[in-house]
């Protein structure tokens, strides 16, 4: 089929019909695993980052420490650019399975221009207030080896941030049309080549903690470079013009509608992070590290929610817009399984292994012993994250965010942060304590996103039904 023929019958291509149409299990695997690589290939960099940066000097806990306090700015960056992913990938979804062409024409320039405009903004702002904002995030028992070592990192890393935003405005588009190995193959290029730039600039150039930031703003900058020759190159039958006079700003309303919600979700989870990295640092250094650490491994046992989250939301997204309401719900429930069976087994590895993993990055007993214990109390709730994904990735397909941020602000904000202060001073548990009541509340909100999401796809299916009867009628 050519360019043209694609453009004018976006749902005539074999991956729309096998989303449409094809058996769910093998399609929502063929989606997911390419997230999975990616993002397993991210955490190994962030893993390998941690390591060199480690190496250092292995009897410093202000490295590792300084960069954690630039984490939830990191965090702010990765809420937008998962907004923006989000948002155009259920746009173009949704628009493919409906067959509007207007979406389907417009939606590239209006959300790359977005993507542009949030980038100079929050680069330039950063820039401006790096100093204060960091000084802010350190708890009273911070030293200023470790905060000097925060604002070195974020000066250099902060331009491959701005090009994370604009990168993901355009994998959002392939993935909402089934795309999705390309962004394996983005984040592997991006991944590779920081994890070979690391120790050159750590090293060889002897940049310490500002080169592991250097090297991570250049695969970035190479992995943009990829994606947006693959729109040169036709790859998408959504283009990308790079004209202003091409956007469209209804489009950007629908993408912000979906995508806001998601990105205040995750800039809330930030500042909630804050909340605890501040009570976790007035605790002790010791305690900071291995919570810095543990925060590292713990994506490791969300890959299986990302991953088939991203899939129920271009599966969803198509079938809702085509109408096929009876296997939105299927779709929803097949993916919860295979998120919590992969998660499942990731666990086991994971506490299995723990005790093993926490000394290679760390020569501090008790970091390491803080770590293991972390893991041990807290990662089996880990499920119910994953659970809480995959039911925020169905709201969002059928163009609902606003679940997705009223879960996440309970399970931080309302409930985790609070318990956390009050088990620790009111109650003086601990970090033990502290870890109980997480574990828990992880749990009772997987009860909580999995039967919300069930219904409320179940509610739409028997609405399109009784439509459907009333037609006929």
């Amino acid at each position: 089929m050519s360019i043209s023929e694609k453009r004018d019958n976006p749902t005539g291509s074999s991956i729309s019909n096998e989303i449409l149409q094809g058996p769910i299990v093998p399609i929502s695997i063929k989606l997911a695993l390419p997230i999975i690589i990616g993002q397993l290939l991210q955490l190994g960099y962030s893993l390998t980052n941690t390591m060199f940066v480690s190496m250092i000097n292995k009897e410093s806990t202000t490295l590792l420490t300084g960069i954690g306090l630039v984490f939830p700015i990191h965090m702010c960056f990765l809420a937008l650019s998962i907004g923006l992913f989000t948002g155009m990938n259920s746009v173009v979804s949704r628009g493919i399975g409906e067959k509007n062409q207007q979406v389907i024409h417009k939606t590239g320039d209006s959300g790359v221009w977005l993507a542009i405009a949030l980038a100079l903004l929050t680069v330039s702002v950063l820039y401006v207030f790096s100093g204060p904002i960091v000084r802010l995030l350190a708890g009273t028992e911070m030293s200023t080896e470790a905060v000097n070592n925060g604002l070195s990192y974020l000066h250099w890393i902060l331009p491959g941030l701005g090009m994370m935003l604009i990168s993901q405005s355009l994998l959002g588009i392939l993935q909402g049309e089934g795309l999705s190995k390309y962004y394996g193959m983005a984040l592997m290029l991006s991944t590779v080549l920081n994890i070979i730039l690391d120790p050159i600039f750590i090293f060889y150039f002897g940049m310490g903690v500002s080169g592991a930031a250097l090297a991570t703003t250049i695969a970035i900058t190479v992995m943009f470079l990829f994606v947006v020759g693959l729109f040169l190159k036709k790859k998408s039958i959504v283009p990308v013009s790079w004209k202003t006079n091409k956007v469209d700003f209804t489009l950007i309303s629908k993408v912000i509608y979906v995508g806001f919600p998601q990105t205040l979700s995750m800039i809330s989870l930030s500042v909630m992070s804050a909340f605890l990295n501040n009570l976790i640092g007035s605790i002790s250094e010791h305690a900071m590290n291995s919570w810095i650490l543990v925060g590292r491994f713990d994506e490791f046992l969300l890959l299986a929610g990302y991953g088939f989250g991203s899939a129920a939301l271009t599966m969803i997204g198509q079938n809702y817009g085509n109408g096929n309401m009876d296997r939105v719900l299927r779709i929803f429930k097949t993916n919860v399984l295979l998120a919590v069976g992969l998660c499942s087994v990731f666990l086991i590895i994971y506490n299995v292994f723990a005790p093993h993993l926490f000394p290679l990055f760390t020569s501090i007993p008790e970091v390491a012993a803080g770590a293991v214990k972390q893991v041990h109390i807290i990662s089996v709730s880990c499920i119910g994250i994953v659970i809480a994904i995959v039911a925020t990735s169905s709201f969002q397909a059928t163009g609902r965010a606003m679940p997705g941020l009223i879960l996440d602000i309970l399970r931080m904000g309302l409930l985790t942060i609070p318990l956390s202060y009050i088990l620790f001073y009111w109650l003086k548990q601990g970090t033990t304590g502290i870890f109980f009541g997480m574990a828990g509340i992880n749990l009772i909100m997987m009860v909580i996103s999995f039967a919300w999401c069930y219904f409320y796809l179940k509610n739409i299916k028997q609405v399109k039904v009784l439509m459907e009867s009333v037609t006929l009628k």
